[in-house]
């Protein structure tokens, strides 16, 4: 089970986290998980491009060991990077040790201070461990690429009828998931756009 509009109740529990970032310019805030993969990375930074909009993408360690030139793109094209941890680790599964270990071998690589837990769940014990300089980015909008259930209409209407101003939207750019978002994203942006919604990527002049 997953909310795709993030309650507040549930934000309560991790009040050191971003959940959205309000403004008064109606922007919104794209976000990719789990990459960098060949196709599926390239295909969203393609479109990206096509459309003009920066996003920010939350890569694995282990992801970005593969496939540097794909990283190295995102970052060459303006797009903001976070780190996903190195192997994707449960937090609320994982003991704060190994779990700290796996984040900071992610950050080793993929230099941000910018962190979205796997899954979303991380302890409260392991936020303190994390660098008080990390920003814990989560998400209000979660449109569901990843549920077997969910058809590309589905992804797109979950993503349309819960986005507002200050949003941040998570998909994934990993390959067991992505072929549905790659057919998504390009009607999810054109109606965004024109429902007259900004984009930008995540970074320190847009983090509140």
């Amino acid at each position: 089970m997953y909310f795709v509009k993030t309650p507040k109740i549930a934000q309560a529990f991790n009040k050191k986290a971003i959940w959205n970032i309000p403004n008064k310019d109606n922007t919104i805030f794209i976000t990719f998980d789990d990459g960098p993969t060949t196709d599926i990375t390239n295909q969203t930074l393609d479109i990206l491009k096509e459309h003009k909009i920066k996003a920010t993408f939350f890569c694995l360690g282990s992801e970005v060991e593969k496939h540097p030139e794909i990283f190295q793109r995102i970052i060459d094209e303006g797009h903001a990077i976070g780190n996903h941890s190195y192997s994707h680790l449960k937090g609320w599964t994982t003991k704060n040790e190994q779990y700290l270990e796996d984040v900071l071998k992610g950050e080793a690589i993929i230099k941000s201070n910018l962190f979205r837990p796997p899954y979303g769940k991380i302890k409260r014990s392991q936020v303190n461990l994390l660098n008080p300089q990390t920003k814990i980015i989560l998400w209000d909008v979660l449109p569901g690429d990843f549920s077997p259930s969910n058809n590309v209409e589905k992804i797109i209407s979950n993503t349309l009828n819960t986005v507002e101003s200050g949003s941040i939207i998570v998909l994934h750019d990993n390959a067991i998931c992505g072929n549905k978002m790659l057919q998504a994203l390009p009607f999810i942006i054109d109606k965004l756009k024109e429902k007259k919604y900004n984009f930008s990527a995540i970074n320190e002049q847009t983090l509140p």
